[in-house]
């Protein structure tokens, strides 16, 4: 944005007006007296960009509105707004359309989309959202002649955590430091993780509880369907007409038969965890055999240490290692010990189970047995019967086992796949933790705007102070271990000077205006030489000519000769005492 024209409007007959004063394309110079009216029109540009500017009460009682044109991606803009203490400005567009706004948050997102910049929500001070505001960035663009020259950054009010930085990070189209829906997003990402972290441990106890409970189930749910299907065929089999007193023997002897092999393959199970667990004794023996030697190496090592018989010296390092080794080794050895020691216990609980249920196999063949001895004695219908009933014995047997089974199985998922839904929210949690100071732009940025300050502060020949600048919080200059708030008198203000004018040529070099422009409200020309003054503001021409900006100062003792390029304003209207650059609207009165 480029600043074209400005316009006072007068409120009524008696009201005071301006010219429609027109900005050079460099350097616009308001050159007058003191009390000549050059502050109410560089009030008024910034405060038709939003900037809360406070006037004095006859500009209020006498003036109606301000009209300032600028230029802006979208083509002209006319930014009308009346003189006073709240918010109302009118925007007309390129297209003759008209835009009203009496809130100030409602007008900065305006302008700062017309401007293409990205608008966040930011976090305040006191940890709430908000969003930016044209009156928290102008001040890097525009220096009020008060509080503009006492530190670097002088907004109205600085409400946002870490506000310089965040309005210099929105210029550079840089991360923000402090964004409320990252703030918001990353506590919803530590929450959903914590979630998850308890639902693992939830889904992986209950899937260990329901392991354990199916633990002697050696069978898959596959393979335990099949033996299902096969029952029930027999079942059906047995229905039919043609099964005899021999086939419905022969089922209860089949079964009888698969049990025993059960119970065989029980026996043998309970052989291989006798045989390990007699092989575990073994190695912890070892192992405590190795524990003990250990132990008297160490000893051995400590009585030399204690009669000097090795070295003397109080800094020898002769048994370093053989101490740590010492220790290291007899740590994992005993942790060794403890690890076998609770696989043989684990091991002792799971041969009471086997027993158990090889026990209830042993009475179970037994009830059959004795089913099939009575069977024989009985009818061909009975003994059906009772062949039918010990094959739906058997097959809700095994789809109580096929359940646990599934039990297992539908919790093991659900646990793995709780684990993979952790895992992405922790990946997103900890994207939350990369470091937005370090990031290589920002590096960048801060490296070439020590460089242009260092040169700003030669041109305006600052004594006096440290050449070893650094930055805090981003963008924060330090000279030495001073801030430019602790400098004094004229050392301050050329330092605030140099600051800005190295930021403004920062944005330059790196293509990142958005406001093309500088203003100075009467720098503190008392305190700086015209001749300083005059080398500052001849190298801000030089940036105005290389990178199109426009620098607006006002001045009273100070005078620049410009070129074609730039453009003089003069009080012309006679006043009381001297001429004035505000009139009285009825053109043959002056003020």
């Amino acid at each position: 944005m480029k600043l074209i024209s400005i316009q006072i409007f007068s409120n009524g007959l008696s009201g005071w007006q301006s010219d429609l004063l027109k900005f050079g394309d460099n350097i616009t110079q308001l050159f007058g007296k003191n009390g000549c009216g050059k502050t109410p029109i560089v009030q008024s540009i910034a405060f038709c960009l939003g900037y809360p500017s406070v006037f004095r009460n006859d500009i209020y009682e006498r003036c109606n509105h301000a009209t300032l044109e600028v230029s802006s991606p979208i083509g002209n803009l006319q930014l009308k707004r009346i003189f006073s203490k709240s918010t109302d400005i009118q925007v007309t567009e390129p297209n003759g359309e008209k835009q009203r706004f009496y809130d100030e948050k409602e007008y900065s997102a305006y302008l700062f989309e017309t401007l293409g910049l990205s608008i966040d929500n930011l976090v305040t001070n006191n940890n709430k959202s908000t969003s930016p505001y044209l009156a928290s960035m102008l001040p890097i663009y525009y220096l009020d002649q008060d509080d503009g020259y006492n530190k670097f950054y002088s907004p109205p009010n600085n409400f946002i955590k870490d506000q310089f930085s965040e309005m210099m990070r929105m210029i550079f189209d840089l991360p923000v430091k402090h964004s409320f829906d990252q703030k918001k997003e990353k506590f919803k990402a530590k929450e959903r993780l914590d979630y998850l972290d308890k639902q693992v441990e939830l889904h992986s106890r209950q899937a260990e509880i329901a392991k354990q409970e199916a633990a002697l189930i050696s069978k898959s749910s596959e393979e335990l369907e099949d033996e299902i299907s096969t029952l029930e065929s027999e079942i059906e089999q047995l229905k039919s007409s043609g099964a005899n007193h021999d086939d419905s023997i022969n089922v209860l002897d089949r079964l009888i038969s698969k049990h025993k092999a059960s119970i065989r393959g029980l026996t043998l199970e309970i052989a291989e965890i006798n045989k390990r667990t007699s092989g575990i004794a073994q190695i912890v023996h070892e192992i405590n055999t190795e524990v003990e030697t250990l132990n008297l190496n160490e000893e051995a090592r400590r009585v030399f240490l204690s009669f000097n018989e090795i070295c003397g010296s109080s800094n020898c390092q002769l048994f370093a290692s053989s101490s740590d080794a010492y220790s290291k080794n007899l740590l994992y050895l005993k942790d060794q010990i403890k690890d076998l020691e609770r696989n043989a216990g684990i091991d002792k609980i799971k041969i009471e189970q086997i027993m158990k249920q090889r026990e209830s196999l042993e009475g179970l063949i037994q009830t059959i047995i004795d089913e099939r001895n009575q069977s024989l004695e009985k009818s061909e219908i009975s003994a059906l019967v009772d062949a039918i009933s010990a094959l739906k014995n058997q097959i809700f047997e095994l789809q109580s086992q096929k359940s646990d089974i599934e039990k297992v199985e539908l919790l093991e998922n659900k646990h793995f796949q709780t684990i993979a839904e952790r895992n992405k929210a922790l990946e997103k949690y900890q994207s939350f933790g990369t470091d937005k100071n370090s990031i290589p732009a920002l590096v960048r940025l801060k490296a070439d705007l020590r460089e242009f300050f260092l040169n700003w502060l030669e041109i305006l020949n600052t004594n006096n102070i440290s050449r070893n600048i650094t930055f805090k919080d981003d963008f924060t200059p330090y000279l030495g271990t001073e801030t430019i708030s602790q400098l004094k008198g004229s050392t301050r203000t050329r330092a605030v000077l140099a600051y800005h004018a190295a930021l403004i040529e920062l944005m330059a070099q790196h293509n990142s205006f958005c406001f093309k422009f500088l203003i100075l409200d009467t720098p503190k020309q008392h305190e700086i030489h015209n001749d300083d003054l005059n080398q500052y503001i001849k190298a801000l021409k030089v940036l105005c000519d290389q990178h199109s900006v426009q620098v607006v100062f006002s001045t009273t003792e100070y005078h620049y000769q410009g070129d074609n390029q730039d453009i003089e304003w003069n009080p012309k209207y006679q006043g009381e005492k001297q001429l004035m650059f505000l009139k009285m609207n009825d053109q043959d009165r002056i003020i």
